[in-house]
Parts: structure tokens; C-alpha cells; sequence
């Protein structure tokens, strides 16, 4: 059955608006009274109440046992449904009742009829009446499930002989009266349920009503009829308050009556109002087409109520607040291009309503271009140039967005009458990701679908630019940072370095001396040994002067050497 309901949206419910809805609704099943004779028949009536959403589809079982009740007919008259996947049936094999019904408007009302089914009682005892299966779809354009309960009957069934005795009756007040000085007031009355006698009610129920009663009261009578003037004359006892079958359709009057000791006091005619079907189906029209330029189209609409009378017009677009009009025709606000899903209804005084949905298509003026960016554009910094065309002598809304969507800056320009713009953002810009969104709009308030442009990067300004690679400020401070540490460093090692260098040069300097002074100390202690005996003969003397000429130059040398070696141990 849900399958066979979704087949059903799928392929009849396709024009229905999109809504945000709440999911509630109700399937029921009411009658007049819950205990019946066998023999008799009596009629239930399926009915949804839709608790305020827009519905246009249910389905249902029905089922009963077997042994109490047999089904006598199915009725679809009177539905709020216009057509019928399968017709309503019933079989008395199963013991069950059938439907699936749609219509092509949405309808909201807290007693929507779809089926009457007749019932004969065969058997003796208590059963019930109850949904097995259901589904209410909400007019949605995607056959959403509202439904969220199924309320079933309890039937009493018993003897004829019996049935008097069960139909209750109001409880009766056991008190002697006082002595009547005049006829009784015209009572005054509390009824639950519909507590404005003024007003129309859209649900029909078992109500009670209620009055006070003076001590003369000696009895009281009641009637409901359509009858505004009927004054009761049959004495029903002494009671206070009375419980009343749920009325049919149309104006009642429910007539209150008291008797004292003096006679029949003026009757209280009590207005009960009850209007359970929504007004007729209507079909609302677009003056420029479903599909037009028209950024404020008009929409032709009347519908009317033969009962409780129209309340007011109401409509709805694209699922948003629905918001009162008055009679057509109705101007639209400006629109913005693409697929709308209009609801236009009709509320009677009652509370119940009908509506016709609209499928439109505004179609978009030429886009605009955007041609030329700012390549580079930095953080603080403003001057980010966008130049583009559009149709000639055009309002363009254009704004900087973030990538996010926040719109960080905006502005509205034209075209110039050859169709070219441009504009400059100034304003300082934080770094991240940015687009420009450009939309056109016409005299009429047409508008273009907007254009959006490529990422645009702002970033921190680059500090210095060494072979194309540029370094911004906080990488030219890190880059400096780190160079002043290699510097330092460089420095420590290089003074490290020349400092073992001087020491290795002490070294050698002073290796060098001491050669140098053993050297000459040498050829001093060879002058010594010749002259160890105190006698020079004239070859030591010639070999003195070899070894003192050698010393002197060895002296020589040494001392250049010295001073060399001094001097490079500075370098």
C-alpha cells in the first residue's frame, strides 16, 4: 500500500511547492454515537485533520472484526480528494476498507473529509474500528509523510431491547424547589468546544454544555435544530449540564429552556456554526505566463465559500512566511531569476482552506562580465580594480565577498552606454581568500544571475625580492635574524681560527729562535775550545775569525729572522 502511495506522489502530486513543513497530521475515524442495536447501520467517516499543514494525498486501511460488523458501502462523495489512484473499496472477506485519493490543490482544515463508509451490526459486543495502514502527504512537491497518528472507534454493540438503556442521558439534580416570584431569565450558557456563538468552527464533535440553575428550577428543556427561533416545550428533568451528539454541517441552534413553579421562561438560542469543507478548488493564473521576464509578475486569482464565506487570501512563496493579500489581482514583489513555488490560497471563516500552486520561471536579464583583476593586492592595502562589460546604461551591484560568502565590501555602479564599468575597493583588506559577485539590474528591477570571479589572494606586501622569490617582511626580518647569527658566527670562528694561527706562529718563532741561538752558541763554544789552552796558534786564530765571521752571520740572520717572524704573527 505505501508503495502503491509513493508510485501515486511520484507520478500525480508533480505540482506541488516546496515547503518547510512541520510533520503532523491526523487520520480519524467519527460517528454520531458509539453504541448501536443489531440491525442497525451506521456510518463512520474518514477524516485527516491536517493541524495547519498544507496536504494533497492519503491513503488508508480500514479495518473491522468480522464477527460484529459487516461494511455496506464505501461513499467518496463530498471528499476533499478530486481523483483516485484506485477507487475506495471494501471486502467483507478481509474486513477491511481501501483508499488512495489526491487532489491537484493542497487543503489544510481540522475535519477534511475523504470516505464515508456504512456499517450494519450483525453481532453482539464491543469492537473497534482502527487503521491498520496510512500515510498523509503534504503538498510538497516530494510526497512528504505528515502523518503522525491514526485514530480509531469504539463500538458498542447490543440487543434493541437494551439500547434505551444505554444512551446516556444527562444526570439528574434530586432538590425541592423554591417558591417561583416571576418566570425564570433567559439562562446563560457555557459550551465546550465552541465557546463563540459568533464564530465558525471547522471540526464537529461531541460537546457539552452547561448553566447555572436558580432555586426555583423545577425543569429544563433542550433542542438543537436549524431552527433560530424554536423554543422548547418537553420537559427533559432537572439538570445543570448535558452532553450532545456532534452536529451536521450549516447553522444550528442549540435552545435552552427553564420552567419554575410560574411557567416556561424565554428560551436561550445558543449559535453553533460548523463548516468542514474547504472552499472549492480554483485556479490561479499568471498574466505574463509561468515563464516570464517579469521580475513583479501578477497573478489573476478568485475563489469563494458558500458556507461560512471567505476569511481571507493568503500566499506563499518558495516555502517562506505566508503572508495575507488581498482579493486579486496580486502585483509579486521583485523577484530573482530562476524557479519559484507559489502558493496562493484561500482561508474561509472557518478555518479551513484550499490552494492553488504555481510553478514560475523568471528568467534572467544578460549576465555581466568581469574581464580585468587586480593581480596583486596586499594586506592594509586597497586599490583592487575589477573592470568588466554588461548591457549598456545597467545598474550592477557588485561586492567582495569572502570565500566564505561574507560580503566584506559592496557597491552599486552602472554601465556606461557603451556597456563598460569599473570600480576600486579601497578600503584596507585582511589576508585570505576573496571573490567579486556582479549582479545586473534592469529599470524594471529584472536581475542578471550573478558572476563571480576567480580567488583573489591578499597577502602581506614582500619586504625584498631576490630573483623573483619575495620575501615579505616577516621573512625578510627572519632572513636578516638568521644572517646576523651567521655573521656572528663566522666572526667567532674566524677569530677563533686566527687565534690558533698566531698561536702556531709564537710556536715556530720561538722553535726558530732557540735553532738560530744554539747555532751560534755552537760556534761560540768552538771559539772557546781553541782557546781552551790559552795559546792561539795562527791557525786557530785563522780558524777563529771563520768561526766568529760565521757566528756574526749567523747573528745576522737570526735577527732578520726574528724580526720577520715577530711581524707575521700579527698578520
Amino acid at each position: 500500500m505505501k508503495y502503491k502511495l509513493s508510485l501515486f506522489v511520484a507520478s500525480a502530486l508533480f505540482l506541488f511547492a516546496v515547503t518547510h513543513i512541520a510533520s503532523a497530521a491526523t487520520l480519524q475515524l467519527t460517528t454520531s454515537k458509539d453504541t448501536f442495536a443489531i440491525g442497525n447501520q451506521f456510518t463512520v467517516d474518514v477524516k485527516t485533520d491536517s493541524e495547519g499543514v498544507g496536504i494533497n494525498a492519503a491513503q488508508g486501511t480500514v479495518q473491522i472484526s468480522k464477527d460484529v460488523l459487516e461494511i455496506v458501502s464505501v461513499d467518496k462523495t463530498g471528499s476533499v480528494f478530486n481523483f483516485w489512484l484506485t477507487e475506495p473499496t471494501f471486502s467483507n472477506d478481509s474486513g477491511q476498507v481501501n483508499f488512495i485519493g489526491g487532489s491537484t490543490s493542497g487543503f489544510s482544515g481540522r475535519s477534511l473529509h475523504i470516505v464515508k463508509i456504512t456499517y450494519r451490526v450483525k453481532g453482539s459486543g464491543k469492537t473497534d474500528i482502527v487503521f491498520t495502514d496510512g500515510a498523509v502527504t503534504a503538498s510538497d512537491g516530494s510526497g512528504t509523510n505528515v502523518l503522525t497518528s491514526m485514530k480509531g472507534l469504539s463500538i458498542t454493540s447490543v440487543p434493541s431491547s437494551e439500547l434505551e438503556t444505554i444512551t446516556p442521558k444527562p444526570t439528574q439534580i434530586t432538590r425541592p424547589a423554591s417558591r417561583a416570584e416571576r418566570l425564570p431569565e433567559r439562562p446563560t450558557i457555557q459550551v465546550a468546544g465552541y465557546r463563540d456563538p459568533e464564530a465558525w468552527y471547522n471540526f464537529a464533535t461531541r460537546f457539552s454544555a452547561s448553566w447555572q440553575l436558580t432555586d426555583d428550577i423545577t425543569d429544563v428543556a433542550t433542542a438543537i435544530n436549524r431552527d433560530p427561533l424554536f423554543s422548547p416545550t418537553i420537559s427533559e428533568g432537572l439538570f445543570d449540564n448535558k452532553i450532545f451528539l456532534p452536529i451536521s454541517e450549516g447553522v444550528s441552534y442549540l435552545h435552552v429552556r427553564m420552567r419554575n413553579g410560574i411557567g416556561w421562561g424565554p428560551t436561550l438560542h445558543y449559535r453553533l456554526a460548523i463548516d468542514l469543507t474547504p472552499p472549492p478548488t480554483f485556479q490561479a493564473r499568471v498574466q505574463e505566463g509561468i515563464e516570464t521576464d517579469s521580475p513583479t509578475p501578477t497573478i489573476e486569482y478568485s475563489a469563494s465559500d458558500g458556507l461560512s464565506g471567505l476569511k481571507r487570501y493568503y500566499i506563499q512563496q518558495n516555502g517562506g512566511t505566508v503572508r495575507t493579500i488581498e482579493t486579486g489581482p496580486y502585483k509579486m514583489d521583485p523577484q530573482k531569476p530562476g524557479k519559484h513555488l507559489i502558493k496562493i490560497g484561500a482561508e474561509d471563516n472557518a478555518g479551513n482552506s484550499v490552494e492553488s500552486i504555481l510553478h514560475l520561471d523568471i528568467l534572467p536579464i544578460e549576465a555581466p562580465k568581469i574581464t580585468s583583476l587586480t593581480g596583486d593586492v596586499f594586506v592594509g592595502e586597497g586599490r583592487l580594480d575589477v573592470i568588466g562589460t554588461a548591457l549598456p546604461d545597467i545598474a550592477l551591484q557588485v561586492e567582495l565577498k569572502t570565500k566564505e560568502g561574507q560580503i566584506e565590501q559592496s557597491s552599486e555602479i552602472r554601465s556606461d552606454t557603451h556597456g563598460s564599468w569599473a570600480i576600486r575597493f579601497d578600503r584596507p583588506l585582511k589576508k585570505g581568500d576573496y571573490v567579486i559577485e556582479v549582479t545586473a539590474r534592469d529599470g524594471r528591477g529584472a536581475l542578471s544571475y550573478p558572476v563571480t570571479s576567480g580567488m583573489i589572494k591578499v597577502r602581506a606586501r614582500p619586504a625584498l625580492v631576490l630573483g623573483g622569490l619575495e620575501l615579505t617582511q616577516f621573512w625578510f626580518f627572519i632572513v636578516l635574524v638568521f644572517a646576523l647569527i651567521g655573521a656572528f658566527v663566522a666572526g667567532w670562528l674566524f677569530v677563533r681560527f686566527e687565534r690558533d694561527q698566531r698561536a702556531r706562529k709564537i710556536v715556530i718563532c720561538q722553535r726558530d729562535i732557540t735553532n738560530m741561538l744554539a747555532m751560534v752558541k755552537r760556534d761560540i763554544d768552538r771559539i772557546l775550545e781553541k782557546y781552551a789552552d790559552d795559546k792561539i796558534d795562527e791557525a786557530e786564530v785563522s780558524e777563529i775569525k771563520h768561526i766568529a765571521k760565521k757566528a756574526s752571520e749567523n747573528i745576522e740572520k737570526s735577527g732578520k729572522y726574528c724580526v720577520q717572524s715577530i711581524g707575521e704573527i700579527n698578520k
